[in-house]
């Protein structure tokens, strides 16, 4: 059943190589036989690199850009993209939504894996980009005892502890109930002067087996975070470019610098959910899955920063950073459910694993917006970072939900070693709700309704060697819930514009050396993500649908328990991706002139990326009990800005990892481990990437952690 087997597809992950996994089919299939690239991050390896959030957990994923916004965001967002696109995060292969003000976070220690899935998959999900998927995956009860404590500290002068206890319940009841309790800290001074971090939760799991056939297990979740680093941005003249700072100074900014205001500065987030697992047998051939969950999410957001604003642009000099004021309050009530059947029977010589299921969504986000107003400007050579700014008043009220209906089918066939996997979605959704004026009092209806059917196939075919090459053909789509596109039979109204569409071809290659646990991937892609609207040169107020986006690339990615001492995951992968259709125009911020869209390439997406991790763990002679791993991570180089004349350089990065199992020290340590991560070991100053000249961020620093974990 769901989350109870080792090995399985939502279970506990040996070492680095998993075998199975449920999020590129929603059913239980061998990763070998699924035609499509997926990676599987396991506990272990979270727990060897020290991963504190979601991006780092991914930062040794290939074609995975992690940290867009460097390491500023802390625990406030989980931003990266996967193919170049931005990616969805799903916690049990439910997608968490949110608000700037209040968006779920969700702490990597609650997870014993996560996969991700490149490419569309919206026959499977519903509307999301075509870079693909990152689910999550809740740790759950086990009818085994165990327990986990552990207290981590260092660099930040941070301090993170937690527990992880569980088993069936004691007594009879221990035969069908089986509990899990898990809890967290985490405090710390945040990546830039004067800011904080701050994180408390409990995640308490109830599961009830029946039978061997049924399964339903119950996950509550409540989480405060206070405080979560800050969400600026730093000029490009004076972080990937040096700045004449005014006086003869003449260079780049500390990664440490703060663009905000300690006095206003404020990300004050309460999360609570409550959600359910269910799985039944009814035999042999016919299996029901079904999960529901409700999400709230509370937040309050000020801030002040120089991000996007043109002052601080490519010709900018001077001492003064040029900052805006603004933020919201905001509450999000999240529910999410999934239901399908899975159906095995034959058809003469096919073997048949259909599918069929049902979800929704509903997001309902109630807000309150300021408008950005001008703010005091800040001296980046004498920052003063406790100005009694006033924050500028709310000027709008929405209430707006976002639904979503989907109807999901999918046919897994074979043909002896030939896989033939065929599925098809049709999507209903719709985005509605008012808009209150504060200043003047009027209200904006919205009523943006959507439809959609996208389609995928596949086909594989596995050798007796373990070697399965494969073709696959899929598809995705997004809303887009504002502008309008001129249509002369509806006059001044227009009409809504067609949903983004995107579709990608894929060619691959797995293998897994038979009695081994390696696995090695590798992929060629072809994403077009089409209908982006921009400005209509014709009708003012109207936009037309003329934008493309294009990106071929290849990926590698291996993994290897080579045995139990040694453990490593590495790979590659290299994009062109560009405008490959698109009549609109942007500024070039150096000439001062109009540039054509077309044929320019997106912002913060690297050409290429590349990492190796590897651990090994002695268990004989002097250093029994020793381990020693690290990890190169490196970041290709990207565009800066639209008009393609700001290039962020390449960046390396090396990590180190040591750890000592303590038994060896004395056997009344039993259980007991010591771990140190050092992290960007050269503390090699970076740009993780730049939106435009306005908008840079600093990579983090090197930090040094050190964590004591005791298991039994």
């Amino acid at each position: 059943m769901s989350g109870t087997q080792s090995g399985g597809p939502y279970g506990l992950v040996p070492g680095y190589v998993a075998s199975r996994s449920a999020v590129g089919t929603k059913t239980d299939t061998p990763i070998i036989e699924t035609a499509q690239s997926i990676s599987v991050i396991s506990r272990k390896q979270i727990e060897d690199q020290s991963a504190l959030t979601i991006n780092q957990a991914l930062r040794y994923t290939p074609s995975a850009t992690t940290e867009q916004r460097g390491g500023i965001g802390a625990t406030r967002f989980e931003q990266f993209a996967i193919r170049g696109f931005n990616a969805p995060l799903l916690l049990d292969g439910q997608v968490i939504t949110g608000d700037i003000a209040a968006s779920a976070s969700i702490d990597p220690f609650r997870l014993e894996r996560v996969d991700v899935v490149k490419g569309p998959v919206s026959t499977l999900y519903g509307q999301a980009g075509p870079g693909g998927i990152v689910n999550l995956v809740s740790k759950v009860p086990q009818f085994t005892p165990h327990g986990e404590i552990f207290l981590q500290g260092g660099s930040f002068n941070t301090v993170r502890s937690g527990i992880d206890v569980g088993g069936p319940i004691p007594g009879e009841l221990g035969k069908e109930f089986a509990y899990r309790f898990i809890a967290g800290g985490w405090e710390a001074d945040g990546s830039a002067v004067t800011t904080r971090v701050e994180r408390a939760f409990v995640s308490p799991s109830l599961t009830w087996r029946p039978s061997t056939d049924t399964q339903l297990t119950i996950i509550g979740n409540y989480q405060r975070d206070p405080y979560a680093g800050f969400y600026g941005s730093l000029p490009a003249v004076g972080t990937v470019l040096p700045r004449d700072f005014g006086n003869g100074v003449v260079g780049r900014l500390p990664v440490n610098f703060y663009d905000g205001d300690h006095n206003y500065e404020r990300s004050d987030r309460t999360q609570a959910s409550i959600g359910y697992i269910l799985d039944h047998r009814f035999n042999e051939n016919l299996r029901f899955h079904s999960a529901s969950r409700y999400l709230y999410t509370d937040g309050i957001y000020r801030s002040v920063t120089g991000f996007s604003n043109s002052r601080n642009g490519a010709l900018s000099s001077g001492p003064l950073l040029i900052r805006t004021r603004g933020g919201t309050d905001a509450n999000v009530g999240a529910f999410t459910s999934d239901n399908n059947l899975v159906a095995n029977f034959d058809t003469g010589l096919f073997s048949h694993t259909a599918l069929f299921g049902v979800d929704y969504r509903s997001l309902k986000t109630d807000k309150l917006s300021a408008t950005s107003l001008a703010a005091p400007s800040l001296n980046m050579l004498a920052p003063d970072y406790y100005m009694n700014i006033a924050f500028p008043g709310f000027t709008s009220d929405s209430s707006i939900t976002a639904e979503q209906t989907g109807l999901y089918l999918q046919d897994q066939i074979k043909f002896d070693r030939l896989v033939l996997t065929l599925g098809g979605r049709y999507d209903f959704a719709r985005q509605f709700g008012p808009t209150r004026n504060l200043t003047n009092g009027s209200v904006t209806q919205q009523d943006v309704p959507a439809e959609a059917f996208t389609r995928r196939a596949s086909l594989l075919y596995l050798f007796d060697e373990g070697v399965a090459p494969y073709v696959s053909y899929s598809e995705a789509f997004e809303p887009i819930v504002s502008g309008r596109v001129y249509d002369p039979d509806l006059g001044s109204a227009g009409r809504i514009p067609k949903p983004i569409s995107s579709r990608q071809y894929e060619a691959g290659i797995k293998y897994q050396p038979p009695g081994t646990n390696i696995l090695l991937s590798a992929a060629w892609f072809d994403i077009r993500r089409s209908n982006a609207t921009s400005p209509d040169p014709n009708n003012r107020d109207f936009v037309v649908q003329t934008g493309e986006v294009g990106v071929q690339g290849v990926e590698f990615e291996a993994r290897a328990n080579i045995s139990e001492r040694l453990n490593l995951v590495g790979g590659f992968s290299f994009l062109d991706a560009r405008n490959v259709r698109n009549t609109g125009t942007t500024t070039n911020e150096v000439t001062g002139a109009q540039v054509p869209l077309q044929g320019l390439r997106p912002t913060t997406w690297p050409n290429s990326t590349a990492s190796l991790f590897v651990n090994y763990r002695f268990n004989e002679g002097s250093l029994n009990g020793f381990g020693i791993g690290g990890g190169v991570r490196y970041l290709g180089p990207s565009w800066g800005d639209a008009a393609n004349t700001l290039k962020v350089g390449s960046s390396t990065l090396v990590d180190l990892v040591a750890s000592y199992d303590m038994q060896y020290l004395h056997r009344s340590l039993k259980g007991y481990t010591v771990q140190v991560n050092i992290q960007n070991l050269l503390d090699q100053k970076y740009v993780t990437g730049c939106f435009n000249y306005a908008s840079c961020f600093y990579g983090m620093p090197r930090t040094v952690f050190a964590t004591l974990r005791y298991r039994w």
